[in-house]
This record gives structure tokens, C-alpha cells and sequence, in this order.
């Protein structure tokens, strides 16, 4: 009996001690899975990825806000007349959005204690607020596709010949095409739940948060890593390569023409033309002159892109191919892409500026820069009034200006005032090389090629 009772004895404290140690084993194991999930970037990082947007982003806004407050306030009856100012507007309208959500990143993501909350310090949103700014993201690669619709613009004006009134006939198919795609994609994104909080932002991601990432992590609940590059692909990335693509090739062209209408200009000595050729031929120069002011600014406007979308490209293969991680990468992208707003307000301003500088130096920067977005016309209202630094100034009754047919036509890009009069004399990029190439390579056959060459 009493070895009975001692074997009993024995077997209950086993008993126990397994209960024990399975007790503590599946505490440990808990722990190291909550750990596993939230062991993801230091707490610095995540707030250095929230929070930088917050300056980025709010610099995006005000340029792009600059520029549609330009167009819809004080340019109705004269910059939304031109095809490129519309598309510029419809760009900017759609950064303006994705400039907000990711300037006010840490409003919208989850906050501690929500569901897919990181531990983002400061953050006030949850898991709806998360969706909405993926949502806005999404509809962001709507601002690459107008920057490829301005490329083809100018390719179309500049190297085919294409008139204003035959490419606005066809642009309202463009804008409804790129709404309906984006804004698409967008509510896609949401009714599947793809929009979850990721490292630094909300947008396409596994859930919960570190998912599936390593030994004791939980199994996704929606969108496992192994699915999220070619999700990220398909309603991402596949957009801003084919953008790329687009601006290089459609700028290099255009600037293939510009050098080869120059070449010929160049190889054309004036001293064999009549005085109607001579004519024609200062004509032409002054149209090969704005070509390159045009070329200027679509590839400007093309360098903001490519800044700011690059990065997020190469990153996103890294990761794809190579499975490359790294919180640089990511502070890249949160610098970077909310500043296209920023850069293009600089580009639109700028030809305006230089002529504005040029015809009345006198002018204060901020009193330029107010001119260039307050006024319908700038340079029609510095002609037309004694503008000091010193006076204030009023527009508001100018009369509208009848839009030009061509974009060599157009004044937007003309840096040289004296070339926006239509002053043929005015100094053009080709003149400084023919003076120097007065004397050479006489042959009267070049009357006739430039006739063929230059006025056919």
C-alpha cells in the first residue's frame, strides 16, 4: 500500500511538472510569436518613415495647390485654353490627393491597440483609415500617366506636326480612360482588402503585419509575401516601368528633331537665299529655337518624374528578385515621392519666370513668383502696367487671349521676351554657330536645298 501510494505520489508530481513546463513552453512560444511580429523595424525607423512625409508631403501640396489655384482661380480664359496646362491640372489635382495622405501618414495608420497597429508612435488611425490612404496611393500612378500623356503631347506637336485642335479633340478620351483605370484599380484594391499597413505607409501588403516572415511568425490571414510581388506588379510597378519607358523614348525623339532641324538650319548659308527665303529661313529659326525651349521643359518635367518614381521601382525589384530589405530604401521612398507636386511647380514657373526677370529686373523674386500663379498673363500684364516692386498690382478684368493653333506658337515656354513678340531678331541658340560658320563651305546649291530642306 505504501509503495502504491508513493508511485502514486510520484506519477502527480510528474504530472504537474509536465503541466508545468507545457505551460511555460506554450507561454515561451507565445511570446517569441508576438515577438516575431512585432520584431520588425526599431521604433525609430518607423517613426522616421511616418513622420519625414510630414515635410515632403506638405511641399508637394503647396506646389501642386500653386499650380491648380493658378489654372481654376486666374487662368480659365487663358492657361486652361492650352492642351498642356489641362493635363498639368489633371496631374496635379491627382498628386494633391496623394501629396495629403502621405503628408498625414500617422493620422491614417493603425494605432496602437488597433488591429494591424506596428506601434508607430503618435499614430491615430486604424484599420479603415489605413485602406483610404492605399486608396489614394493607388490612384497617385494616374499622375505618371499624365506626365506620358504630356510626353506624347509635345512629341506629337513637336515631331509629327499635330495641331492643337486635333489633339483636343481625342484628350477627353485620354483623361476619362486614365479615371476610370486608376480610380478602378483603386476600389479593387479595397473591396479585396490589398491595402494594409506596411513599413511606412498603407498600402499593398500581407495581413497582420511580419506575417509568414520567419520561423514562428503567424500565416497570413489575407495576402501571404509569396503573392505580393506580382500583386505589387500588377497594380503598381507594371504602370511606372511602362511611364518610363514612354517619357525616354518620346523625349529622346523629340530631342533627335530639335538637333536635327538645328543641323540643317546650321548647314544653310544665308548669303546664296533671296530676301523671301531669308525671311522664311528667320522664321524657321525662331520655331527651332522654341522646339528646344519645349524639349527644356518636357524633359524637366520628365526628371521630376523619374526622381521621384525610380526609386520605388528599383527597390521593388531588389526586393522581387533579390529579396533585398532595407529601411534606406524605404526613407528613399517616403523622401522622394510625395516631392513630384514640389518639382513641378519649380518646372512650370520657370520659363515665365526668366522672361518676367528679363523684362522688368527691378521685379522682386516673391513678387514674380506671385505674378507667375496670381495673374492670368504675367507678361500681357507687365506690358500693360507700370508694375514696380514696390506697387501692388490687379489683373482680375484682363481680357482672354486667343489661343494659338501650335505649340511653337505658344508663349508658355519662351524664355526670351523679346522672342515671345515675335521679335525675329531676338538671340536664338543657332545664330552665335552661323556667325561663326559665315564663311565657310560656300556652294550656291544650298539655295536649293534649303528650299527642299527647310520651307517644303
Amino acid at each position: 500500500a505504501r509503495c502504491l501510494q508513493s508511485a502514486c505520489s510520484n506519477a502527480s508530481i510528474s504530472a504537474k511538472n509536465r503541466t508545468i513546463l507545457t505551460a511555460e513552453t506554450t507561454s515561451s512560444y507565445h511570446h517569441q510569436h508576438h515577438s516575431n511580429i512585432m520584431s520588425g523595424p526599431p521604433t525609430w525607423q518607423l517613426a522616421t518613415a511616418v513622420y519625414v512625409p510630414l515635410l515632403t508631403g506638405n511641399l508637394s501640396v503647396l506646389g501642386s495647390g500653386l499650380i491648380i489655384y493658378s489654372m481654376l482661380v486666374h487662368g480659365r480664359r487663358t492657361k486652361l485654353r492650352k492642351p498642356h496646362h489641362r493635363i498639368l491640372l489633371a496631374m496635379s489635382i491627382y498628386d494633391l490627393f496623394y501629396s495629403l495622405v502621405k503628408a498625414f501618414t500617422f493620422l491614417l495608420t493603425p494605432a496602437e491597440g488597433q488591429p494591424g497597429s506596428m506601434g508607430v508612435p503618435g499614430a491615430m488611425g486604424n484599420l479603415a483609415t489605413c485602406r483610404l490612404q492605399g486608396f489614394f496611393i493607388e490612384t497617385a500612378h494616374a499622375t505618371g500617366a499624365y506626365n506620358s500623356l504630356l510626353s506624347i503631347y509635345f512629341w506629337l506637336s513637336i515631331c509629327r506636326g499635330v495641331k492643337n485642335d486635333t489633339f483636343t479633340k481625342y484628350e477627353p478620351i485620354a483623361h476619362i480612360l486614365i479615371f476610370v483605370v486608376f480610380v478602378g484599380f483603386a476600389i479593387a484594391g479595397v473591396v479585396i482588402e490589398l491595402f494594409n499597413p506596411a513599413f511606412g505607409f498603407c498600402f499593398i501588403a500581407s495581413y497582420p503585419p511580419g506575417c509568414e516572415s520567419g520561423p514562428g511568425a503567424p500565416v497570413c490571414e489575407r495576402w501571404p509575401p509569396r503573392t505580393m510581388g506580382l500583386m505589387y506588379e500588377i497594380f503598381a510597378q507594371m504602370w511606372v516601368q511602362a511611364y518610363i519607358v514612354i517619357v525616354v523614348v518620346t523625349n529622346a525623339a523629340i530631342w533627335y528633331k530639335v538637333h536635327t532641324q538645328e543641323k540643317v538650319i546650321r548647314s544653310i548659308n544665308q548669303r546664296v537665299l533671296s530676301n523671301t527665303m531669308e525671311a522664311g529661313l528667320a522664321q524657321k529659326k525662331k520655331e527651332a529655337s522654341r522646339e528646344r525651349m519645349v524639349a527644356v521643359q518636357s524633359t524637366l518635367y520628365v526628371t521630376a518624374f523619374i526622381a521621384c518614381w525610380s526609386g520605388p521601382t528599383a527597390f521593388h525589384l531588389a526586393d522581387w528578385i533579390a529579396g533585398f530589405k532595407s529601411f534606406w530604401a524605404v526613407l528613399v521612398i517616403v523622401i522622394f515621392t510625395p516631392l513630384q507636386g514640389f518639382f513641378n511647380a519649380f518646372v512650370f514657373a520657370r520659363p515665365t519666370y526668366i522672361r518676367l526677370r528679363r523684362a522688368k529686373p527691378e521685379l522682386g523674386r516673391l513678387q514674380t513668383v506671385k505674378m507667375i500663379f496670381f495673374t492670368p498673363d504675367p507678361m500681357t500684364a507687365v506690358k500693360s502696367s507700370a508694375v514696380s516692386s514696390r506697387s501692388p498690382f490687379s489683373f482680375a478684368d484682363m481680357p482672354s487671349i486667343r489661343p494659338t493653333n501650335r505649340l511653337v506658337d505658344d508663349d508658355s515656354f519662351v524664355e526670351d521676351g523679346d522672342a515671345a513678340n515675335g521679335d525675329l531678331s531676338a538671340p536664338d541658340p543657332i545664330a552665335a554657330e552661323e556667325k561663326n560658320d559665315e564663311y565657310a563651305n560656300e556652294d550656291t546649291s544650298l539655295g536649293t536645298t534649303a528650299k527642299k530642306v527647310v520651307f517644303k
